[in-house]
């Protein structure tokens, strides 16, 4: 057995678990720094091909784990979901410190031999910290959406007939924030919005605003505000754009046959295919499909009295991030994929309520991705009915 070394990571000290053959234990702690880092490899200096582990939590493994790998170390990142699946399972004690925490990465890496076969890459956590911060901007869009609406409410309520959310729209309100300065602005300025010289040409013509304007009930002293919500909302959708490239040229550099085999299956998109790989890191990671499902959560809860045993709702235990992506992929099916439609569709024949149905269609969906990135294999719909299992 190669030495594991278990390392619960925090952000000034860390600690560890040299766990060698025959089970023999030695713990240790370091500082989170270049001597700390240093320290710990010295400890290990002699030991034959020693294998480091540590949880993917927060930010602070990071460093560490690129640390390592510059180093000529295997590195290993582990799902902390499965190791506190692993220490329920194997040991009755409530006692939470830093050193028994470090010791039970350990045995976990010792016993589970999957979580050390996919050492972990800079890029894995790149691309993992990209696709987060993609979604942290997705969310703030929302939230700009619904400011700048509330703010046009009072400004130029009569344009929200309107999609104010175009790019274009978006340019003219920064500049034109309100109903008075739109029926003030001059013939050729307002054009100016809709000749395409500014790169975001609109749909309609400058009559269709400026007769909204007309005779408008908005309060002209609330453009400040639409003007600073249409702007925050142009930065924020750049910024989408620029991380939206940057996840899928990472994707593609380290899994463009995956991200391959994942768009096959029309209605899966390059964007939600890369959060999805982004996510789950390798396929590998995962024995059955049901490890799959129960690392998304969307796997039902068991609950049981007696000699009673009835499903429940889905656990919510797993990857949210990885639950939302997954969703919107099964919506992407459910409109363009009838394989997946006609699935649905017998669930729901079944007797199943829509939000029912969509996990159902969920789980196969990841039954399907299970298999064909396992298989190495592109989606074709199956010749057999569609009870067929992949």
């Amino acid at each position: 057995m190669n030495t594991i070394i278990g390392i619960d990571v925090s952000q000034k000290s860390s600690s560890f678990h040299l766990l060698a053959a025959g089970g023999k234990g030695t713990d240790g702690s370091f500082p989170m720094n270049h001597s700390g880092f240093a320290a710990l490899l010295q400890k290990t200096e002699g030991l034959e091909n020693p294998r480091f582990v540590m949880e993917s939590t927060g930010r602070y493994h990071i460093t560490l784990a690129n640390w390592l790998l510059h180093h000529g170390q295997s590195a290993f990142i582990v799902n902390p979901v499965l190791v506190k699946q692993f220490s329920r399972a194997h040991t009755l004690r409530r006692t939470k410190t830093d050193t028994v925490d470090a010791r039970v990465i350990a045995q976990f890496a010792a016993q589970d031999t999957k979580a050390l076969a996919h050492p972990g890459r800079e890029m894995d956590d790149e691309r993992l910290s990209v696709a987060r911060r993609r979604e942290q901007i997705a969310e703030d869009i929302a939230r700009a959406k619904t400011q700048l609406k509330a703010d046009l409410t009072v400004a130029f309520p009569e344009i929200l007939e309107l999609n104010v959310f175009t790019a274009g729209m978006l340019d003219l309100l920064v500049h034109l924030s309100s109903a008075q300065a739109v029926w003030q602005a001059s013939d050729t300025e307002l054009a100016g919005f809709f000749t395409g010289t500014r790169g975001r040409s609109l749909t309609f013509g400058p009559e269709r605003v400026r007769g909204l304007a007309v005779d408008s009930i908005g309060v002209a002293s609330y453009g400040p505000l639409v003007s600073d919500s249409a702007k925050n909302l142009l930065s924020l959708l750049a910024r989408q754009k620029l991380l939206t490239q940057r996840l899928i040229d990472l994707v593609s550099r380290t899994q463009a046959d995956d991200l391959a085999i994942i768009t096959s299956i029309d209605g899966i998109g390059q964007v939600t295919a890369a959060h999805f790989l982004a996510e789950i890191g390798s396929i590998g990671r995962f024995e059955r499909y049901q490890n799959l499902i129960a690392f998304c959560g969307t796997d039902p809860g068991i609950y049981q009295s007696g000699n009673s045993l009835v499903s429940g709702r889905i656990t919510k235990h797993g990857n949210a991030n990885l639950r939302k992506y997954v969703y919107l992929m099964a919506e992407g099916t459910l409109l363009h994929n009838p394989f997946f439609r006609a699935y649905y569709d017998k669930k729901r024949t079944e007797g199943f309520a829509h939000r029912k149905a969509m996990v159902a269609l969920m789980n196969k969906l990841l039954k399907t991705l299970f298999a064909l990135l396992t298989k190495r294999e592109m989606f074709m719909v199956p010749e057999h009915s569609i009870s067929h299992s992949l």
